[in-house]
């Protein structure tokens, strides 16, 4: 199924991300700055500990496509950050 966003809308989506990072102090601290200075908003958080990795899973507040691939594209920056996707989405 094909899925266009609307360009007119101001409204906010909620889309689902799933982030594999080294389990180490302070990535958490930087995963969510990340999200907050692309200027999303992070509705529920949920994570899993996998030995020397954690994987996170985010719902955030996006205002379009472009909007989610430039949060995921500053996720990949931090060094920690060992795998991003988008899911459907996050588990309960």
């Amino acid at each position: 199924m094909d899925v266009e966003w609307d360009r007119a809308t101001t409204r906010l989506f909620q889309a689902a991300i799933k982030v594999t990072v080294a389990n180490q102090r302070g990535v958490l601290a930087k995963v969510a700055a990340a999200i907050a200075e692309a200027g999303s908003n992070i509705d529920n958080a949920h994570f899993t500990n996998e030995g020397d990795y954690t994987t996170l899973y985010f719902t955030l507040q996006v205002s379009n496509r472009m909007h989610l691939a430039n949060i995921m594209r500053s996720l990949r920056k931090i060094p920690e950050v060992v795998r991003i996707i988008r899911i459907k989405s996050a588990p309960s």
